[in-house]
């Protein structure tokens, strides 16, 4: 399938999804005149614009509608899912600013017509999409052809993404996977080449993949101009199957090709500051709206069962392998024990008060000051004693990669069940690749869900917390 054809689908989806913005908008507005409503001529005059700058600001910052090479179903309707719901918290937040009691608005007909409409069209629209896309290729007469050539590792894993992802174009697989020829040096390498981009060619390739170690061709923009002649374009990528067994990331520096160990959302300074200005505020609201008040009485409590400060700190690792000043609510009585043990099941130290606020994480909520001057972040790998850094440093070769971002309130290994105590090395383990996992999958949508889970595991309760 011509790439046109994908150009052409994503400007339809792209206009009918607007028009589906505005067309909810419209129906609010249509509902909130019937019922009565009172509001600024200002507020619903601007409604309209709002919806289709909200809109146009959503779809881009989850890049709804970018036009990569291959295009990606799965994609397309994540980023769906989130650009509607970043839409939906800038709409309510326009409510909000410009109204003293959002409530008249949130809880009426309008509200839930406009949210039934919206759900109802993308939910449609995307089954649809789907049924269209699958017709599009028996109405292609010249479809855009993609090929492989080189047989290994590499080219076998890329292979299956095409063709998970051939929705716009047709896949013809791997061209020498049947071929038993070796190659004895670089010159008959060039010269099977050669002779694969004349065939693909006669072939009616459109766009030929040439996976192979980069030490066999001597030549690369020979093959490119080739490629040029016939009207073909090449792509080369490099084989590392055979020194080193996982993934890498590469980017572009200037001129120069590098390669990475891992992709790291982070490293991008945008989403460095979207995540800094969620921690702002996150902390702020906890801070100002729940422990202005729930602090005195903690604090009070703590000091009646036992002698000694209401808050307990202690120095963790931080990001870039700094340490820092780690603030909790002290949960154990003083000068009993050692403070770098792990709390363990039953552990004696712990006071009454102690066990409720560890069992319902509440000893970790003075660690929103840390978030507030910049030493945590509210979702983010937990932070370990300085001590236990250096130990488990020693047994776990990827185990400072979790120090690359700040260290987290809650994170995604304490909601999937890797908190508490580490016995074995393994359990740490498991730990330290949940923690890694998140570094190389981190997005706004990911802190929300793992703050809601967390809430989740608070109130169902969690076995490893003592």
């Amino acid at each position: 399938m011509r790439n046109s054809h994908k150009v052409n689908f994503i400007i339809c989806c792209a206009i009918l999804d607007m028009v589906a913005m505005l067309i909810g908008t419209l129906i609010f507005l249509k509902f909130i005149n019937e019922q009565g409503v009172n509001a600024p001529a200002l507020y619903f005059n601007k409604m309209v614009l709002f919806t289709f700058f909200s809109w146009i600001l959503s779809v881009s910052f989850y890049r709804m509608y970018r036009l990569e090479n291959v295009f990606s179903l799965e994609n397309f309707f994540h980023n769906s899912c989130y650009a509607f719901l970043a839409q939906r918290i800038l709409w309510h937040g326009y409510m909000f600013l410009f109204q003293d009691d959002i409530s008249q608005y949130f809880f009426t007909k309008a509200n839930l017509f406009q949210l039934s409409f919206l759900l109802f069209y993308f939910l449609f629209s995307r089954i649809l999409f789907i049924a269209l896309i699958k017709q599009f290729k028996t109405w292609v007469t010249k479809p855009y052809t993609v090929a492989i050539w080189g047989f290994n590792q590499t080219s076998i894993e890329l292979a299956s993404y095409l063709e998970e992802n051939s929705l716009f174009i047709c896949f013809k697989g791997i061209l020498n996977e049947n071929s038993t020829l070796q190659y004895i040096n670089n010159r008959d390498f060039s010269l099977a080449l050669t002779h694969a981009i004349h065939k693909a060619s006669d072939e009616e390739i459109n766009e030929l993949y040439i996976v192979s170690k980069s030490d066999q061709i001597l030549d690369l923009n020979y093959f490119f101009e080739l490629g040029d002649r016939y009207c073909m374009r090449l792509k080369f990528i490099p084989d590392f199957s055979s020194i080193s067994k996982i993934h890498f990331n590469s980017c572009s520096f200037n001129n120069f090709h590098v390669i990475i160990p891992r992709f790291e959302p982070l490293q991008n300074p945008y989403n460095r500051l979207i995540k800094r200005l969620f921690d702002i505020i996150f902390s702020l609201l906890v801070i100002v709206f729940i422990l202005s008040w729930l602090y005195p009485i903690i604090a009070l409590i703590i000091k009646q069962q036992s002698a000694g400060p209401v808050l307990f700190k202690q120095l963790r690792t931080g990001k870039k392998n700094t340490s820092f000043w780690c603030y909790k609510f002290r949960s154990m009585y003083i000068n009993n024990g050692d403070e770098c043990k792990q709390a363990e099941k039953g552990d004696t130290r712990i006071t009454p008060i102690g066990k409720f606020l560890r069992q319902t994480s509440l000893d970790e909520m003075p660690q929103f000051f840390n978030v507030l001057v910049g030493q945590m972040s509210v979702v983010g790998p937990r932070p370990h004693m300085i001590q236990h850094t250096n130990d488990y440093n020693n047994h776990i070769n990827n185990f400072m990669v979790r120090h690359f971002v700040k260290p987290g309130i809650t994170g995604l290994a304490q909601v999937a069940g890797h908190r508490g105590e580490t016995k074995k090395v393994s359990d740490m383990k498991k730990r330290v690749n949940t923690d890694i996992k998140y570094v190389r999958q981190w997005s706004l949508i990911t802190d929300i869900k793992i703050c809601l889970m967390t809430v989740i595991v608070i109130f169902k309760g969690d076995k490893n917390a003592f």
